[in-house]
Parts: structure tokens; sequence; C-alpha cells
């Protein structure tokens, strides 16, 4: 097995490790130990400093999938590519906090009424920022020597350990709240120190910077390059936190809160779609350098096959038991329940469409979908902005929903147009009606006063006859020969 499929086994555990403790920090712990507040102003310092980081990083991440290769020397200790990726972040992190600081006044200034909280620990996204740039560096010329394995440690599973350490400490009066949150932002200054340490023990880094190596590449062309993804990257990330952001200028850290652990239950149902997005990206590629359309096509299809019917199943699930699971959270969440079922949507629109994103960004109009994303920010903020002062955290899921459709419909069109590919037969039919009716044999089962009984009645059933319903109508005969007992047949 080759170093590239046992990082990638590795890091898919890794991945779902970090998932199943992040769904148990974010559900469990967190309601039960912090208010709605103070969980809002860990998530609004978080999204401000991922951020800020996106910025300051210059690209640093995309600078070294693309010119590391030229570097990559290690008996030369990789001719100081080390000590050149550390002058991004170090740079952007002194410019991007002093341009903070100028503006810091205009920042406040529009959470002071609602976010009152945050806007005494604002001044703590400036080394949150320059913590998460520095992971942001570090873990960039890792992925360069293909060692990733301990980098993911740390991010998916180390951080949400130790944050749930934390918030035990806090709970258990050992910590104050301000202390609390300090070694909250400390705790990527950890990170950071350890990924460092890694590097520095297994990485042969050199800080020493060939500066003849730059000149022969380019230091003007990297640095264009970097800025010019540095949009691309903040608008990525823009994506992500945009709502949060907006809630807590609008409605306050509360309801950040409220609105973070209801849409994290509606991400579950993406979960899927990203694992298979990352291996879909180096085939895709592949093919399109052999220029192998029917390949790419055929991707295409299953991956909106498969993850249409898998995507159902989850937000059919995720919908009809989200009453009971928020109602079992303390301090009362179930005013985000609309926010799940909402975003759920959306997501299921997003898997329905299948690995629509690497066909464009690998193709040579990958242009296109730059513009596309920043339609999408654009959408986003606009409706965020109509929508939260009149509808609350609602209202924001309303925004993500709505542009979520329209960035997939632009996807999905321009895939068509531009490649003549579309991925929907009859069988997408089969399973857009098998999720109708499921839903409403739902509304049929009887409802258990038990919400632990309840979420386990129902999620068996609908699951029993959605599998048994998939086998019956035969939406994926190639899978059937895995079936225990009855995959012989189909041999």
């Amino acid at each position: 097995m080759g170093v590239v499929q046992r990082q990638g086994i590795k890091n898919t555990i890794i991945i779902y490790t970090g998932i199943v403790i992040g769904f148990i920090s974010l559900l469990i712990v967190q309601p039960a130990f912090l208010s709605k507040s103070e969980i809002g102003l860990t998530r609004l310092l978080l999204a401000f400093s991922s951020l800020f980081s996106s910025v300051f990083s210059i690209s640093i991440s995309n600078i070294t999938i693309r010119y590391f290769p030229h570097f990559k020397n290690p008996e030369n200790k990789h001719n100081g590519y080390f000590g050149f990726i550390l002058l991004f972040p170090l740079a952007g992190s002194i410019i991007g906090c002093t341009l903070l600081y100028l503006f810091k006044d205009f920042l406040i200034l529009h959470y002071s009424k609602d976010s009152k909280i945050f806007s005494e620990y604002f001044y703590y996204t400036f080394l949150l920022s320059f913590f998460i740039t520095l992971i942001l560096a570090f873990n960039s010329y890792c992925g360069g020597l293909l060692k990733t394995t301990v980098p993911s440690f740390l991010n998916d599973i180390f951080t949400r350990v130790l944050f749930i350490v934390l918030i035990l400490l806090y709970a258990f009066g050992l910590l104050s709240f301000h202390q609390f949150i300090i070694s909250f932002i400390l705790s990527y200054g950890v990170q950071a120190i350890l990924t460092f340490a890694y590097i520095w023990y297994y990485g042969h880094p050199g800080l020493s910077i060939n500066w003849g190596r730059v000149r022969e590449i380019g230091f003007s062309k990297i640095i264009r390059y970097g800025l010019v993804l540095t949009v691309t990257a903040i608008t990525s990330v823009s994506l992500k936190f945009i709502d949060m952001i907006m809630i807590g200028h609008y409605k306050g850290e509360e309801n950040v809160g409220v609105y973070s652990i209801a849409a994290f239950i509606a991400t579950i149902i993406e979960t899927p779609l990203n694992s298979l997005e990352r291996i879909a990206h180096s085939k895709i590629a592949h093919f399109y350098a052999g220029n192998n359309l029917k390949e790419i096509k055929d991707i295409y299809f299953k991956s909106s096959r498969y993850l249409m019917l898998i995507g159902g199943l989850l937000t059919v699930l995720v919908i009809i038991n989200v009453k009971d699971v928020l109602g079992l959270l303390p301090n009362n969440y179930t005013s985000g329940i609309g926010v799940t079922i909402v975003i759920s949507l959306g997501a299921f629109i997003n898997m329905a469409t299948g690995v629509n994103y690497p066909i464009i960004f690998n193709s040579g109009k990958y242009y296109w979908g730059s513009i596309f994303v920043f339609i999408l920010l654009v959408s986003s903020v606009i409706l965020n902005s109509f929508l939260i002062p009149v509808c609350g955290i609602m209202g924001a899921a309303i925004a993500t929903g709505i542009s979520s459709v329209i960035y997939n419909l632009l996807k999905y069109f321009y895939i068509w147009y531009q490649f003549k590919m579309q991925p929907f037969d009859q069988k997408s039919l089969l399973i857009f009606v098998l999720i109708m009716i499921s839903f409403g044999i739902n509304y049929l089962l009887p409802q258990l006063t038990n919400p632990y009984l309840n979420i386990v009645l129902h999620s068996a059933c609908i699951s029993g006859l959605y599998l048994i319903s998939t086998y019956c109508l035969k939406i994926v005969p190639e899978f059937h020969q895995y079936i225990p007992f009855i995959g012989k047949k189909h041999k």
C-alpha cells in the first residue's frame, strides 16, 4: 500500500473520529455546562479568527501545493522552504493586526449593543488569528511532505478533546470564565507548538532560505498567486461563518449559540459528500489530464445517485428526530428546530447534485467556480442582512438554504451546458419518491412520550423501510453482492 493510500485511510479514520467527538462536544457537553451566550462567544471568536487568518496566511496552503515541489530536496533541507513559508504568516499577521487595530472601533461598535461579551473579548481574536495562521502554514508544510496524519489528529481530535476538558474544568469551578476563554485561545497555540515540534523532528526543516531558488521560480509570481487565491480563501471561509457572524451582529451571542448547535446537526448530512470529494478531486484531475470525459461523467452520475440515496435517508432521520434531540438538551434549544430542518434541506440538495465542485475546479474553466463561489457569498450576505433582522436565526437558516440552492443550480446548469453532463435519471425520481413516502410513514407511527424510545422506534422503522425499498426497487443493484447472505445470489 502506497504512502498516499495509507495517509488517506488514517485521515479518514481521524476525520470520522473527530466528527463523533465534535458531536459529543457540541450536542452533549457544551449545552450541559455552558450557557447559550458562552457557546455563542466561543463560536464568534473562532468565526472571526478563522476569517482573519484566511487573510493573514496569504493563501500559504495553496502556495505550498503549487510551489513546494520546486523546493523539495531533503538533503538540502528543502532549500529552506520552511523558513520561507514562515514569512507569510508573520508578515500577514503584522499587517492584518495593524489594520484590525485601526478599524477596531468600527467592528466593536457593530457588536456592542447585542453582543456585549464579544465586544469585551474582541482583542483576543488577534492572538487566536495568529495561532490559526501558524497552524495553516505548518499544516501546509506537512502536506507537502505527505505527513498529514499527525496534523489531522491534532486538528480534528486533540483540540476538540482539549476543549471538552477545558469546559469540564470551568464547570467544576477550577477555571473562571475569563481563564476558560484564555485557555480556549491558548489551546490553538498548543496545537501550533506541537505541529512545529513534529515538523522539527521529522520534517528536516531549514530556516536558511535559498533565495536563489526563490528568484529562479519568481518571488513576485509566488506572491501574485498567493494574493489571487487569498480572495477565494476569504470567500470560502466567509461562507462557513458568515451566518454566525451576522447573527452575532443582529441578535447577540445567545442566538449564535442556539444556531451553531441546530446547524451542526444538519451538517452531519453532508459528511459523505466531504469524504467523497477528497477522493474525487484527484481522480477527476487525472481523467481531465487524459481527456477522459467518459470517466468523469460516470463519477458525476454515480456520485449523484449514491449521495442522493444516502443524503435522503440522513435528511429524513435528522428531520423526524430533531425535535426530540433538541428537546433533550438543557436550557431549551427547541427554538432551533426550524433551523435544522431548513439547513438539512439545503444540505440534501448539495448532496443530490453530486461531486460538481471538482468537475468545475479541475477543468480549464476553473475560474467559473470562483465566480459561482463569489455569487454565493454575495447572495448569502444580502439574504442574511435582510432576513436575520426580521426572522432571527430562522432567517439565517433560510438565507443559507436559498444560497445553497442558487449555488448548486449554477453549477448544475453550467456543467450541463459546458460539458453536456447531467446526473439525474428515472432512479433519481424514484429516490425522491422514496424520501417523500418515508416522511409520510413517519407521521403514521405512534409518538412515544419517552424521547429516547421515540428516536429509536422512528429511526429503526424508517431506516428499515428505506433500505428494503432500495433493495427491492434495485436503485443501486451493483451493491447487492455485498449484502450478507443475500449477496451471493447476485454474484
